[in-house]
């Protein structure tokens, strides 16, 4: 008999989204082009650190999941909100050593407002 398949799961905090990265967000394309890399730097550094000596690969699909804590009491779209992650979603695929394919729907909840904003996810594997 073998064995049932370990799971394994990290919590990380990253940066509310910049406006540049939601799909509303006016910008030039440098300026997004940025903001997308730093975004996904810091989801990339924040899970490795996360997982500490671990370097083992996902086997099979990544479910995730995320908290939004907006700046203001102001209604966010959940569309949007989701595209905004498309950063942090490539950044933990590059810790992960995978393709982002692999990755389920991530479940989006909103919590309460938070000075500057913030985004926790929990990845599981």
């Amino acid at each position: 008999m073998t064995p049932p398949p370990t799971v394994s799961s990290w919590k990380v905090e990253l940066p509310f989204p910049a406006k540049v990265l939601w799909p509303n967000g006016r910008g030039h394309w440098s300026a997004k082009s940025r903001a997308f890399k730093a975004h996904k730097d810091w989801a990339c550094v924040a899970l490795m650190a996360a997982r500490g000596l671990s370097r083992e690969k996902p086997t099979s699909r990544v479910d995730w999941s995320v908290t939004i804590h907006p700046k203001t009491r102001n209604v966010i779209d959940r569309d949007n909100a989701h595209a905004s992650l498309k950063a942090y979603a490539d950044g933990i695929a590059q810790a992960l050593g995978v393709d982002d394919k692999l990755f389920n729907t991530p479940s989006l909840t909103f919590g309460e407002p938070v000075k500057g904003g913030l985004v926790r996810i929990e990845i599981a594997s």
